[in-house]
């Protein structure tokens, strides 16, 4: 059943915010060229080496595949390619190329799947699952504008979709790679989570997206659907072994935490300063480093974004508690694994070690 008209603005800023195997030798393209810095196991930790690429070489730096590698998507002779990159060995290796153009790609948590979203026009989508050995696993058609996934944490064979038709009307459908099934959810709300393998998390906003919303729970099974007990929220995150729960408390202008094992029930709460731009809450930028834990912002004032040009403080959060690294500069992030090095900028262009807050540019676009 398609639904239409109040998630509008709504689809607009989440997905604004979301947006054949082939060897190649392991040594740099032709077109890329690195800086002589040196990167042993070391001083991995103290930077990353320099690269420069020519601008229409480029799409997109996707993430980490390990403590060690960086996954990208480059352009070459009307091909788009997925490379990784050792930053202690500077080696590149070719995982997969496609003639298809690639909108985005997405790496599982275990770092033993990549998901490609590919186009050749306006109104369908494929979507490959790649393994990292660049084997095609399987490969999804929808006819769509615009394309959302959600991909289970810890099992990659379970994927919810929602496909946007131009006049942002949708379809949600869950993937399940075990019986390679499609199977249609009727849900109020396109941007669903994945709780459980058998159940969703659906947010039932108010009509100001600065109350929050009230948590849903939906059954794939019997596809009916439950309150819960979580209301004035504004996000979680399901990290594999833990789920965070934020809300809002706007008569003290807060976020608040809870962290919680879905097994032990051991949990973890804080609190931070709420920021807003006016007409909704600028939610802490957050990077997932393990089933338990993720490193994040957390703002030092309240207030609305354009009033709070200060640092912020960035640490690690998970059941056992909190370790905060200092202050800089918030931006988008892409932790490493061990969670010592992340990417950051809008194109992970740049490096932070978050030990020292050492920072730096490793990724030079020539325009």
């Amino acid at each position: 059943m398609l639904k239409k008209a109040l998630l509008f603005i709504f689809c607009i800023m989440f997905l604004q915010a979301c947006t054949e195997t082939e060897k190649s030798p392991e040594v740099p393209p032709d077109d890329i060229s690195e800086q002589p810095t040196s990167a042993n196991e070391n001083d991995i930790t103290n930077n990353i080496p320099s690269i420069h690429l020519e601008r229409n070489k480029f799409h997109s730096v996707i993430g980490w595949l390990s403590d060690d590698e960086i996954l990208l998507i480059l352009v070459d002779k009307g091909e788009w390619i997925l490379k990784s990159y050792s930053v202690t060995k500077e080696e590149w290796k070719e995982i997969y190329r496609t003639n298809t153009p690639v909108i985005q790609g997405m790496i599982h948590p275990s770092k033993e799947m990549i998901v490609l979203h590919t186009s050749n026009n306006s109104s369908s989508a494929e979507v490959q699952l790649i393994h990292m050995n660049g084997v095609v696993e399987q490969s999804l058609y929808f006819e769509s504008a615009e394309l959302y996934m959600d991909w289970h944490p810890t099992d990659p064979n379970l994927i919810a979709f929602t496909a946007f038709y131009e006049d942002w009307s949708y379809n949600s459908v869950v993937y399940n790679g075990h019986t390679q099934e499609m199977e249609a959810i009727d849900v109020e709300n396109p941007f669903v989570k994945w709780l459980d393998s058998e159940n969703l998390m659906v947010f039932d906003w108010s009509e100001t997206s600065l109350d929050g919303s009230n948590l849903k729970q939906y059954s794939i099974a019997d596809h009916s659907i439950k309150a819960t007990e979580w209301s004035n929220i504004i996000d979680v995150q399901n990290l594999g072994d833990s789920l965070v729960y934020i809300q809002i408390d706007e008569e003290n202008m807060q976020f608040k935490y809870h962290l919680v094992n879905k097994s032990s029930g051991k949990s973890f709460d804080w609190v931070s300063p709420a920021v807003s731009n006016y007409s909704e809450w600028v939610i802490p930028t957050i990077s997932i480093i393990s089933p338990n834990s993720f490193i994040a912002f957390q703002a030092k004032e309240k207030g609305n974004k354009d009033e709070t040009n200060e640092k912020s403080t960035i640490g690690m959060y998970s059941i056992e508690g909190e370790k905060q690294y200092g202050e800089i500069i918030e931006r988008p992030i892409d932790c490493s694994p061990n969670g010592m090095i992340c990417l950051g900028g809008y194109e992970k262009e740049q490096w932070i070690n978050l030990n020292t807050l050492k920072e730096g540019k490793w990724l030079n676009i020539l325009e």
